[in-house]
């Protein structure tokens, strides 16, 4: 991979090299800088189970390195290089994860060129590695990770907006085994209201695993299309925020390869309110549902499972979603057993598929540099198991302390209490989590 990694910096310096004297140009701007966050993570009892005592104890930390240019005002390169480890793992004992090395080796997480001011300046192009994301990523999110990929951006009559977005997953060379992600998106505002319309394509031809009601299974020709709205309102003081995605498709699954039909639809709500006291300072209250259907195990020819690929899941080595330990999405939570997996549709226990969540959370901010918040999450599994879907409850307290614009430090303690489909002596689980970011 290093090997690798030389020999593209190599051709990229040399292909910069041999453009023609007239199309260069001395960078107007330059700006470098570090992002660098550590955090010291303690599960306790994160199988649910008491009578088995495991505990899981670790720091992770990810440095990115980050170089932006401006060569002309409509033209820049942008390139961020990371580094993910478990302390402890650096060099050996890579744990499976989504990115490319979690051991402390450098990788590319973007390295892309913008252009601005096209076709009668209504469209800008951005070439290469890069971060994309849709909405609030119930579909489509890069997670830190980049994009191999194109995108190119439109400014339409009449206040319309349009973003077309093509990458390249996995090559095969020749075989027709690749893996591409396609998007397109529509979008205008009105008044306070933000309405976008959005189409996600998913193709993966290669062997891959595969999470069904019943059990893991393998997966090959994997097809799913999403179609997706979302409504997004700012108002003063005050937000609202609504999607409705639907998916359909098909797959070869199973070692038979069985054609499948896919199916799913995935539903988000979000509304909060803030205002300032005399008392509580900046004082705010927030309260989301979010659903995904399940799949049906009686249906062995159909998944109609809601099952985003590339669904916002990761922040670094720790899960980001809908509480702080369970991380949930629509589609799956935190899977103990293998805890920096990024196994589509895993961790949810007894056949129970599809995830129901509502929360409801708080916060407040004191003296500025203070901010404490509480919030309360409330699982079910959309698909019931002999008569059980509760998945169970977490209770998250959370506190923040801005040292300066470049330094910041976070508490988070949670607590997650197992549902019915956890087994009748299933007991609390408990994580904390302290954390430093610095930026400069």
């Amino acid at each position: 991979m290093l090997r690798s990694k030389i020999h593209f910096s190599l051709v990229l310096a040399v292909c910069i090299s041999s453009v023609p004297s007239p199309l260069r140009a001395e960078p107007s701007s330059l700006n470098f800088g570090v992002d660098y966050q550590l955090r010291g993570i303690a599960i306790q009892n994160g199988d649910t189970q008491t009578a088995s005592r495991d505990n899981l104890n670790y720091y992770s930390q990810s440095a990115q390195i980050y170089l932006n240019t401006r060569l002309s005002p409509e033209l820049d390169a942008r390139l961020r290089v990371r580094s993910l480890n478990v302390w402890g793992l650096e060099g050996t004992g890579t744990p499976a994860t989504r990115y490319p090395a979690a051991d402390g080796s450098p990788w590319i997480e973007q390295a892309s060129i913008h252009i601005a001011g096209l076709a009668w300046r209504r469209m800008s192009l951005t070439l290469g590695r890069q971060a994309f994301q849709l909405g609030d990523g119930m579909l489509v999110s890069d997670d830190g990770l980049g994009f191999n990929g194109l995108r190119a951006d439109f400014r339409l009559p009449k206040g319309l907006d349009a973003t077309l977005f093509a990458a390249k997953i996995a090559e095969s060379l020749g075989t027709g085994d690749d893996s591409d992600l396609h998007a397109a998106s529509f979008g205008f505002d009105q008044d306070a209201t933000r309405w976008e319309l959005s189409w996600v394509d998913e193709k993966t031809g290669m062997a891959s695993i595969y999470q069904l009601a019943s059990g893991t299974t393998s997966a090959t020709d994997v097809h799913r299309t999403s179609y997706d709205l979302r409504i997004f309102g700012d108002l003063k003081d005050a937000y609202y925020k609504l999607e409705l995605a639907f998916q359909n498709g098909a797959a070869r699954l199973g070692p038979g390869g069985t054609e499948t039909t896919l199916s799913g639809e995935g539903q988000r709500i979000e509304l909060g309110a803030q205002t300032d006291s005399s008392r509580w300072g900046r004082f705010g209250v927030k309260a989301i549902y979010a659903s995904g259907s399940g799949d049906d195990a009686g249906t062995p020819t159909k998944d109609e499972g809601f099952r985003p690929t590339f669904a916002r899941r990761w922040d670094g080595l720790e899960r980001a979603g809908y509480g702080a330990y369970y991380g949930a999405t629509l589609t799956d939570v935190f899977n103990p057993l293998a805890p920096f997996s990024s196994n589509n549709g895993a961790g949810i226990p007894g056949g129970g598929s599809g995830i129901k969540t509502i929360g409801l959370g708080l916060f407040t901010v004191q003296k500025v540099r203070w901010t404490a918040s509480l919030d309360y999450y409330a699982f079910d599994s959309r698909v019931k198991v002999a008569g059980l879907n509760a998945l169970g409850s977490e209770a998250d307290l959370g506190l923040t302390f801005r040292h300066s614009g470049y330094v910041s430090f976070n508490l988070v303690a949670a607590y997650f209490f197992p549902g019915d489909l956890y087994g009748p002596v299933a007991s609390k689980v408990s994580r904390y989590c302290a954390e430093t970011v610095v930026h400069f």
